[in-house]
């Protein structure tokens, strides 16, 4: 059975078990697979990925709607040039929440048990 630190990443850190590298690993892998990732490169997405990561350990036990304008101020004041605008990078922050939720939280009882139909 795998433990949440080795679904996302293999070595504990400060992030809940969570191994950034390996994280940025798979978003560099999937990132072509999303649907809003059409027309824009992993380069043009990364701050995104991270933003999401660290925000969702920065906000522990929130959900993401109830904290996002302050994800969203915090990647306006710390994005490179490069980076996209807010409205395009949401839905990949939101992503990289849900996939975090799923791996290192306990699941909502009312979804049932991992791999059930």
């Amino acid at each position: 059975m795998q433990t949440g630190s080795e679904t996302a990443g293999g070595n504990a850190n400060q992030s809940g078990g969570v191994d950034p590298q390996k994280e940025a690993a798979y978003w560099r892998e999937q990132h072509s697979k999303q649907p809003y990732a059409k027309n824009y490169s992993y380069e043009q997405f990364e701050h995104a990925y991270k933003t999401g990561y660290n925000s969702f350990f920065k906000y522990p036990g929130q959900n993401f709607a109830d904290v996002e304008d302050d994800i969203a101020l915090g990647y306006e004041e710390e994005k490179p040039g490069s980076a996209l605008p807010w409205d395009t990078v949401r839905p990949a922050v939101n992503s990289v929440w849900e996939r975090m939720a799923g791996v290192i939280s306990p699941r909502d009882p009312s979804r049932g048990i991992r791999g059930s139909i």
